[in-house]
């Protein structure tokens, strides 16, 4: 049936579940609700107190989502947030285990002196180190987050019951998937082999850093602080689903965090490599002071442009959640 709090409430229900799900449970309750509506009032058009009244007697949406999310009492961690537990803790260990054997690949061929058994060897202790520390990062998180109560719709109130989303405000999961994949292999690579990024040069042919390697590896708390605000930025959004007050909170705050944490970062003089600083400035002396300049002063650029990425991404969820 067509009614505006009766499609809250099957939202409600259905928001979190599997996309493979989410269409055959809706059209369950939607035929749930409408026989117990039928049986209430007969050939009388239902009243908004004879569809609370229902919808109260089937119980909180929360309630009925652990009923078909089949795995939210198999874990430590429960409903809702378990399937999303899931999802991102996938994520992350595959991005670590990848990213470091991508890192391993790229030090085995950009070390001719390198012995490849003693590298394997590194590769497997730190691998392991890697995705068990992985698996306590994400789970810490949700454990705080079950725990300790972000909420997300728990208390069941006919009347708070959030509107469906218009396209507009519906959070791209896909999109969350894949800035959580990227921030995890930026930081695995930047902790495990930072001398990947960097300049080639002909004489010989050699790549030079971009950024100084002992200092990188030895700031690795603040590189920590950056990816783990935007990893819980992200995970918010999975929760929620939908642009609103909660996930515009959530942004703001861990895009400061991020601001800050990027500034103190890059704000370290001794973070470049002034090898690379002073051959590239050279190479495009004769194309002008601008690109010269640019590369000069590159971990100021570098930060700019973290931050002004930080602050469409702030503006842009201010937008959509109002």
């Amino acid at each position: 049936m067509k009614n505006d709090l009766v499609n809250r409430y099957i939202y409600a229900v259905t928001k979190r579940l599997p996309n493979n799900m989410k269409d055959d449970v809706a059209s369950e309750l939607s035929g749930l609700i409408e026989d117990m509506l039928t049986e209430r009032c007969g050939e009388v058009v239902p009243t908004e107190k004879d569809i609370c009244i229902v919808l109260n007697e089937i119980g909180s949406p929360n309630e009925l989502y652990e009923k078909y999310d089949v795995d939210g009492k198999k874990c430590l961690i429960g409903s809702p947030y378990y399937s999303t537990y899931k999802l991102v803790l996938k994520i992350v260990l595959v991005c670590v285990a990848f990213g470091m054997t991508l890192s391993a690949l790229i030090i085995q061929i950009t070390t001719p002196n390198a012995i490849w058994y003693e590298n394997v060897l590194s590769w497997f202790s730190m691998l392991w180190f890697g995705l068990i520390s992985a698996f306590a990062f994400v789970t810490l998180i949700f454990a705080v987050f079950y725990h300790k109560g972000i909420n997300i719709g728990n208390e069941f109130d006919l009347n708070n019951l959030p509107a469906v989303p218009n396209k507009k405000q519906v959070l791209s999961k896909k999109e969350s998937i894949f800035e959580i994949a990227i921030l995890i292999l930026f930081f695995v690579i930047f902790i495990t082999a930072p001398q990947i990024f960097g300049a080639i040069v002909d004489s010989p042919t050699r790549i030079i850093p971009i950024f100084n390697v002992d200092v990188i590896k030895g700031t690795w708390y603040i590189i920590l602080l950056f990816t783990a605000m935007g990893v819980i930025r992200e995970i918010i959004k999975l929760l929620e689903g939908r642009y609103n007050k909660r996930v515009m909170i959530a942004t703001i705050i861990t895009n400061i965090f991020s601001a800050i944490s990027a500034f103190w970062w890059m704000s370290n003089d001794k973070i470049m490599n002034q090898e690379f600083i002073l051959s590239v400035s050279a190479l495009f002396a004769k194309e002008g002071n601008f690109i010269s300049n640019i590369f000069a002063n590159f971990q100021y650029f570098f930060l700019g442009v973290i931050l002004f990425a930080l602050v469409l991404d702030t503006i842009n969820c201010i937008v959509k959640s109002k």
